[in-house]
C-alpha cells in the first residue's frame, strides 16, 4: 500500500485520505460531494517516519486527523496528507466517522 517516492521523515505519519463513499442509517449512500466539509478527517496509515514513537500508529491503522493538518499530495488518483505524530486525534477500529448531530442550546438572559 506504500505509495512509490513517498518517504515520510522524523515523526511524520502518510495517511492515505482518499474520500470514501458513506452509507447512511437508511442505507442510503452518500457520494463524498454531497457529504459536507469536516474539520477531521478519516485516514489509514501508509508510512511511519523513523522518529515516530507511537506504537499503535503503524501500517494499516485507520485514524481520525485535523483537515487542515499538514500537506496533502496526490499520486496515482489517490489524496495522501503528511501529519505529524502529534496531529493524529485518534485511533478508530472498524467504526465510520459522522458529523456529529447538531445540538441547540437555549440562550439564558443575563
Amino acid at each position: 500500500m506504500k505509495p512509490p517516492g513517498i518517504h515520510p521523515l522524523t515523526n511524520h505519519l502518510l495517511l492515505d485520505v482518499t474520500p470514501q463513499e458513506q452509507t447512511t442509517a437508511a442505507g442510503i449512500v452518500l457520494p463524498t460531494a454531497v457529504q459536507g466539509a469536516s474539520t477531521r478527517m478519516e485516514g489509514v496509515v501508509v508510512a511511519r517516519g523513523p522518529d515516530c514513537k507511537c506504537a499503535a500508529l503503524d501500517c494499516g491503522t485507520q485514524v481520525y486527523v485535523g483537515r487542515y493538518a499538514s500537506g496533502e499530495l496526490m499520486r496515482s488518483g489517490r489524496n495522501y496528507r503528511l501529519a505529524l505524530e502529534t496531529e493524529i486525534i485518534a485511533t478508530l477500529d472498524g467504526v465510520s466517522i459522522s458529523l456529529p448531530e447538531t445540538r441547540t442550546t437555549p440562550l439564558t438572559t443575563l
